[in-house]
């Protein structure tokens, strides 16, 4: 039987807290006929279970759904959920000047987001999905997209025993894959520090993605973007990614292929320009820890990042149920030139709770040769060629 595999849209591990797990669930609108039947018992149902007959009258409501054609079949549930993360980061060379910068930082470990899942029961093992999920900025209120609500995430699709086909704006092929192999499934001083996967490709416009289950231990994802749409021109922004992925015991391993066309602007056409990204990435899970590595080939004339390749070693332990401790170390060699920047993070997450979690990171970008890596995320710094260092901590919540 094939067994249903939906990483990338749902909660990370890191997002879920360091225990194993996830949290106590979202608010949830359930509609369907189970709800009515319990609007049409009323009271009863109280009064039983009080009495300790509460057993009776479950199996009565269960067995009196089942003996009705078609009413089992309408579940359908819209889910609230969301994180908010904000903390205090140090940072040098924040700026051209090569100053020091220290304050609070929103997102100093993930990305604060609320969004609405759907789920809706089509009948035959197929259901109805959407996800919609905006990202804000948690120290001013502000969104993060100006004019954009749902800019993380807007999409909807069907979902079944072969797999799930979504169409919208959604996380590309090589970021649905590659964040598995992040410790801190990419939070703020991450592997994706590195811009092995370039900030332009994250997330693709007008594209339809498949997910197929897992058979055999073998994943697939195929995915295409029409890119800007624009009359005329189908390469203008055009994607397409491919996946595979294997799973046995402990060891997953993935390899994942993408393409991504120029786009047209007022000052030209970079349509006929490509960026091809070749990726290969595996992880073993033992009960306490876990060891991870990737490596990306980067080629073709578009740049979106520099020619070369990136590596990445990376692990995490849980020391206890509620402490874990993660390291990361990655390079980026340029094809070309001397430049080889260099990212080195570490850090500890401690769960109170299964909803709230403490962090502290730290981490190092390692510039030469007039690279301007810098340490959060796709930040530059102030000088290329120097070196940027930053500790961040802070406090997480989810809902």
């Amino acid at each position: 039987m094939a067994d249903r595999v939906d990483r990338a849209p749902q909660p990370s591990v890191a997002e879920a807290g360091v225990r194993p797990g996830n949290p106590p669930g979202p608010m949830s609108i359930n509609s369907g006929p189970a709800a009515v039947l319990l609007v049409l018992f009323g009271n009863p149902p109280r009064l039983l279970i009080s009495t300790g007959v509460n057993f009776s009258m479950k199996r009565f409501v269960q067995l009196l759904l089942m003996s009705i054609p078609g009413l089992a079949m309408a579940q359908s549930s819209v889910t609230l959920y969301g994180l908010v993360d904000t903390g205090i980061q140090y940072l040098t060379n924040a700026d051209s000047a090569g100053h020091r910068s220290i304050g609070m930082a929103p997102n100093a470990y993930l990305p604060s987001r609320f969004g609405f899942r759907g789920v809706e029961d089509l009948g035959g093992g197929v259901k109805a999905v959407f996800q919609l999920e905006n990202g804000f900025n948690s120290a001013t209120g502000s969104m993060v997209v100006a004019n954009t609500l749902f800019n993380r995430q807007a999409w909807v699709g069907v979902d079944g025993s072969v797999g799930k086909l979504t169409f919208g704006r959604q996380y590309s092929v090589q970021f649905d894959r590659a964040i598995y192999y992040d410790p801190t499934f990419f939070a703020a001083y991450s592997a994706l520090s590195l811009n092995a996967i370039p900030l332009a490709t994250i997330r693709v416009n007008n594209s339809a993605k498949f997910t197929s289950s897992r058979f055999a231990g073998f994943t697939t994802e195929a995915m295409y973007g029409f890119g800007q749409q624009e009359p005329g021109n189908a390469l203008a922004g055009r994607y397409i990614g491919a996946a595979l992925e294997y799973t046995v015991n402990r060891f997953t391993a993935t390899a994942t292929y993408e393409q991504a066309r120029g786009t047209v602007t007022k000052t030209g056409d970079l349509s006929s320009r490509v960026d091809n990204r070749y990726a290969f990435a595996a992880r073993y899970n033992a009960a306490k820890f876990a060891v991870m590595a990737n490596v990306t080939r980067v080629t073709g004339d578009l740049q979106l990042t520099p020619r070369g390749t990136v590596y990445w070693l990376a692990g995490n332990a849980f020391v206890t149920p509620f402490l874990q401790l993660y390291a990361i170390g990655g390079r980026y060699d340029y094809q070309g030139c001397d430049a080889h920047p260099m990212i080195f993070v570490a850090g500890t997450l401690y769960s109170l709770s299964k909803r709230t979690m403490l962090y502290a990171n730290v981490g190092t970008a390692r510039n030469n040769g007039g690279s301007s890596l810098g340490l959060n995320n796709y930040a530059s710094v102030g000088q290329p060629g120097h070196s940027q260092l930053g500790v961040a901590v802070g406090i997480d919540q989810k809902f």
